[in-house]
């Protein structure tokens, strides 16, 4: 699956169909909003000294910023204070960058009064101290011989790794650095000899390690033979026709330590082990995916899940994200839309929690290229970017030339609306459960 563009794209999520986190609720008919005459926004640019000298200017706008507007105050908050300020608004921030590039980024039906937005280059990363804690040597047993043989340590915070196959044959011995002492377990596997599948796996746990000294002796039995099969059903593969992919990820805190795969009509059986010590506290995650990103109209889908103690794993999958406005077509030969009329339009399945949309220029005569940055809560369907004030961009509105577009909608399962979503744009977690639609396409603006 390809990307478009390297550019990352960080997003504040709305809710959609499941219920938001508390004070992060869209309000329903009978209900007060919680915007009542003030609204003061929050954003991290502050958190960098130099983010003055990063960004020119940074705006914020509500509604289309003809009577909202404001400059971050050094704090990197913008506050409004007017009794027509009442219910769920529409923020936009406008990033002018040192280079000329303008990001802006539209979040739409925000009915929170004191929004943090994860906006902004964030804090100097205080990069940690690491020192050798220990090196570990032993070998490991039970290998069939056929392919060759990976150790590495396992334990949050510490890293080390023997080359495959160290020799002689069967043994290894490496380092472990972490920030300070602490106890960590040696995780061992066997792969066929192109690399392409783990035949077999051991683990041995809670060893101490600390101030550099040498742990010898230690023994990791290959007793797990991937022997074993997981089976997976899949909900809402139809439009993407027969066949899917699959994948069942096995880690221990936010370390990988190895994948099984499968590929096929559904149910598919993917290749597992026994659920016994020590692997049966070990997370495992099912995912699922078809179709792909820029294959109009449809896109991709895939679903990621844990697994619990119950096979076989039901995975369903979203609807796929019906872009309507504008239509979208390959580099080559791309969709076409008028610049003065611009409109998004789409329509999500109703159990995404939220739409994503990200409007690139890849060509153009000016030298502040404008990005346009959307999200929304799966319920709202339609947006129209407008003209930008004067005083917040240089370049007001979006010219004529090239453009990619990329739309996703998405489900957190175990999501709780702004909180959660803020904490995993900083925080990202590839293990955690999702749903997620994409689709990516190209229109030349007219």
């Amino acid at each position: 699956m390809r990307r478009l563009t390297p550019l990352a794209v960080l997003l504040l999520t709305a809710c959609g169909e499941k219920p938001p986190a508390p004070g992060n609720e869209l309000p329903t008919e009978g209900t007060t909003s919680r915007i009542q005459g003030s609204l003061t926004v929050r954003t991290h640019y502050a958190d960098r000294p130099d983010w003055r000298e990063r960004y020119p200017s940074v705006y914020v706008l509500l509604g289309d910023g003809s009577r909202f507007r404001q400059a971050l105050d050094d704090q990197g908050t913008a506050r409004f204070q007017d009794p027509a300020l009442v219910g769920a608004q529409d923020i936009t921030v406008v990033e002018e960058q040192k280079g000329g590039a303008m990001m802006v980024y539209t979040l739409l039906a925000m009915d929170d009064p004191e929004p943090e937005l994860p906006f902004g280059p964030g804090p100097v990363s205080e990069e940690t101290v690491r020192t050798k804690q220990a090196t570990l040597s032993g070998n490991v047993t039970g290998a069939t011989g056929t392919g060759p043989v990976s150790t590495l340590v396992v334990g949050e915070g510490f890293h080390g790794q023997a080359p495959w196959n160290s020799p002689p044959p069967g043994t290894f011995s490496f380092e472990v650095w972490g920030s300070e002492p602490g106890r960590v377990s040696l995780f061992a596997s066997e792969s066929t000899p192109d690399e392409s599948r783990v035949l077999r796996v051991g683990m041995k746990r809670d060893i101490a390690v600390g101030g550099g000294q040498p742990v010898t002796g230690q023994e990791v039995v290959l007793d797990h033979a991937v022997d074993q099969t997981l089976g997976v059903t899949v909900e809402g593969l139809a439009p993407h026709g027969t066949r899917a992919n699959a994948w069942l990820l096995y880690s221990e805190g936010s370390r990988e330590l190895f994948s099984t795969y499968a590929q096929g009509t559904p149910p598919l059986s993917l290749p597992a082990i026994a659920r016994t010590a020590p692997f049966d506290t070990t997370r495992m995650n099912v995912g699922v995916g078809a179709g792909d990103e820029d294959d109009l109209p449809l896109g991709s889908t895939s679903t990621q899940v844990r697994v619990g103690e119950t096979p076989p794993v039901n995975i369903k999958l979203l609807a796929p994200l019906n872009l309507a406005s504008p239509a979208l077509g390959t580099r080559t030969s791309p969709g076409t839309a008028p610049r003065g009329s611009l409109v998004f339009r789409w329509s999500a399945d109703p159990t995404a929690r939220f739409v994503k949309l990200a409007f690139m220029p890849l060509s153009g005569s000016t030298s502040r290229p404008l990005y346009w940055n959307v999200l929304a809560p799966a319920s709202v369907t339609t947006f129209t970017p407008f003209p930008l004030p004067a005083e917040a961009a240089p370049q007001s509105t979006l010219e004529a030339g090239l453009y990619a577009m990329e739309a996703q909608s998405l489900d957190y399962g175990e999501g709780a609306g702004v909180p959660d979503y803020i904490y995993n744009s900083v925080n990202p977690d590839p293990l955690r459960e999702q749903r997620k639609t994409e689709v990516q396409g190209y229109v030349m603006l007219q």
